[in-house]
């Protein structure tokens, strides 16, 4: 599709599957019976989202801008919808302090549904909103008003006994897992504030890629290369499964005590196992059928950078000798304006080493950026194409910590009239994390 359409695309079923109802990603909802061969219908009205709950249906709508304005309930057949009073949400404050340094301007961007065991959420990231909707209700039990995300910021909100678990994923990259009451109340958080300055901490959480409630008292947190059963309502860290996830996740029950865990944009299917008093287990799927074209991403394909060749081993750069990181990286998806390298960390930040980077062979000149990054931008990348990646580091001091290699695919974004284009992220980046240590 030429121009990002502005809604998802979904799937609700109702009775068994016997009814499917399909989002066409620009508001557009259809009807399908039974069979393959079944007429199709249109619902009379435009929605945002659209998900179960029993036997009805519950779906968004937004206006012209973005702002969820109705939350709706509907019977199967589509043709009677009931709106929902919204309630006025609570403020709620969790210290993270995840915008810090930006404005806390506004920009919405939709309202999107998702579901677990114990209710339903709708969030509007852009304008800093979830609500909290339990299965059968008449109307949602609460709201919360926290900051709001940014385009670069991935939200994830899912309902709790005690509330709901929020999940940010800041610039792809920093990730904070927090869980509120109602009323506003911090229930607990991951990274914790007391620990927030211990980079051990930091390193569990790094690169967010989904959140998954089981029960009453435990939740599966997923990051780059780990899984993190962590418990509600306090977040404490039960057990730590390894494994990498490249991309973001969907979960949805397989059985007592088993999930199924599906990568965004990938044919790759995990079995996780989650017994209460016995540990985490992962299991690789046997893939049934010859996979098909990747499904598109929220309605439209993106650019999708990826790693082929990269290594997170720890690396130590001696004095006087310089140490060269290489890589190679992919575009997966569609093509990019824009490709921008960011190389972060405390060493970096403190000029305990100096860093230099070659891009398809090519010097790319860096900049510093939020004290601790250095960042350049060069040419676009063309989908299904690679490019080579050196990252040379040379010793000015000693000491160690870790240190972070981004690729972003971008695109210029105009802020408004008076307001420079900046450049944002539009897709997949590919990053790497590793210890580094200066001698």
């Amino acid at each position: 599709m030429p121009n990002p359409p502005s809604a998802p695309v979904f799937l609700a079923a109702l009775g068994e599957a016997e009814d499917i109802w399909v989002g066409g990603g620009d508001r557009r909802v259809f009807s399908v019976g039974a069979g393959a061969s079944a007429p199709v219908q249109a619902s009379p009205r435009e929605c945002f989202d659209l998900t179960t709950d029993g036997d009805r249906l519950i779906g968004t709508v937004v206006d012209g801008a973005l702002k969820l304005t109705t939350l709706f309930t509907t019977d199967g057949s589509g043709q009677q919808w009931k709106p929902m009073p919204l309630p006025k949400p609570v403020s709620a404050r969790h210290g993270q302090g995840y915008s810090e340094g930006r404005p806390h301007r506004q920009s919405p961007d939709g309202a999107f549904l998702d579901t677990s065991p114990f209710g339903i959420t709708v969030v509007e990231k852009g304008r800093g909103r979830v609500y909290v909707l339990r299965a059968g209700a008449a109307q949602p039990e609460g709201a919360l008003q926290v900051e709001p995300g940014h385009e670069q910021d991935i939200w994830r909100a899912q309902a709790t006994p005690h509330g709901v678990l929020l999940l940010l994923i800041i610039d792809y990259r920093r990730t904070t897992l927090l869980h509120f009451a109602l009323d506003g109340t911090l229930l607990g958080s991951l990274p914790g504030s007391e620990v927030d300055e211990e980079e051990e901490e930091e390193d569990l959480t790094w690169g967010g890629k989904g959140v998954c409630v089981l029960d009453a008292a435990r939740a599966l947190l997923f990051v780059q290369d780990k899984t993190l059963l962590v418990s509600l309502p306090g977040l404490q860290v039960l057990e730590t499964l390894e494994g990498e996830w490249s991309d973001f996740v969907s979960v949805t029950p397989a059985g007592p005590d088993q999930w199924w865990v599906g990568a965004a944009d990938s044919d790759a299917l995990f079995l996780l196992t989650a017994a209460p008093g016995h540990p985490l287990h992962r299991h690789a799927s046997n893939r049934p059928v010859r996979p098909g074209a990747p499904l598109m991403h929220m309605g439209y394909k993106t650019p999708a950078i990826h790693w082929t060749e990269h290594t997170s081993a720890p690396l130590t750069v001696s004095a006087p000798v310089a140490e060269t990181w290489r890589a190679v990286v992919r575009n997966d998806g569609t093509a990019c304006e824009r490709v921008r390298v960011r190389v972060s960390g405390v060493l970096v930040g403190a000029r305990v080493v100096d860093v230099s980077v070659r891009y398809r062979g090519q010097p790319l000149p860096l900049v510093g950026q939020n004290r601790v990054d250095l960042v350049g931008d060069t040419a676009g990348l063309e989908g299904g194409a690679t490019a080579e990646l050196e990252v040379t580091f040379t010793p000015r001091g000693e000491g160690s910590g870790p240190l972070t290699i981004t690729v972003e695919p971008c695109a210029w974004q105009f802020q408004g009239k008076e307001e420079p284009r900046v450049l944002a992220v539009t897709g997949h980046p590919a990053s790497a994390r590793f210890p580094l240590t200066v001698e």
